[in-house]
């Protein structure tokens, strides 16, 4: 099963601003806080998705900000010209890294209107990076980086299940031809929460 997406771009915007908030992210520090609200929890977790199959953990840092962090397999990418172009190959998955802070805006009103927050249910938005290593094949799947801010949904399913969808904007950096370009994105999860 192969599902090949493209999206044309206008100009891609200069690259030091990607290495800005790149930096920003990959180097923000996680120190060891209180926290003021016992909802927001520390949990490792696995995923299965539109985008792959990962392995992550999500460690609050404050009272309403998540910092997630995983490893996975999933959907490759590219960038030629003004396009960026994401390939999912169930069958070859490229591996790929990701990280994430979120912040959680509503959970205070979920905990005044007794909704759940287990599992760290709540909305949020979210700025996002994902490095794909790239694999040769049918599909080019070149080394590619994705930095993106979006805004999702995370719900408890019960139990120890999760459900995880966002929609944003990302701007692809291709290593191998050098193009950048924007381009939509969307996300869609189902987890389980192992520890």
């Amino acid at each position: 099963l192969k599902i090949l997406f493209r999206f044309y771009q206008p100009q891609s915007i200069m690259k030091k601003i990607l290495l800005v908030i790149l930096l920003s992210t990959l180097g923000f520090k996680a120190s060891a806080q209180e926290k003021d609200n016992e909802q927001i929890d520390n949990f490792g977790k696995i995923e299965l998705g539109f985008h792959g199959l990962s392995f992550g953990y999500e460690l609050p840092i404050s009272n309403k900000f998540v910092w997630e962090n995983a490893i996975g397999a999933g959907m490759g990418m590219n960038a030629r010209g003004n396009s960026a172009n994401y390939t999912l190959d169930v069958v070859r998955p490229v591996p790929f890294l990701k990280s994430k802070l979120k912040f959680v805006y509503n959970i205070n009103k979920r905990i005044k209107k007794e909704k759940i927050t287990v599992n760290n249910s709540g909305n949020y938005v979210a700025l996002q990076t994902k490095y794909s290593f790239g694999k040769s094949g049918s599909f080019t799947y070149n080394p590619a980086l994705l930095t993106e801010v979006h805004w999702g949904i995370q719900r408890s399913l019960g139990g120890n299940f999760i459900f995880n969808t966002h929609i944003g904007l990302g701007f692809v950096s291709d290593f191998d031809t050098s193009s950048t370009a924007f381009s939509p994105t969307f996300g869609l999860a189902f987890g389980y929460r192992l520890f």
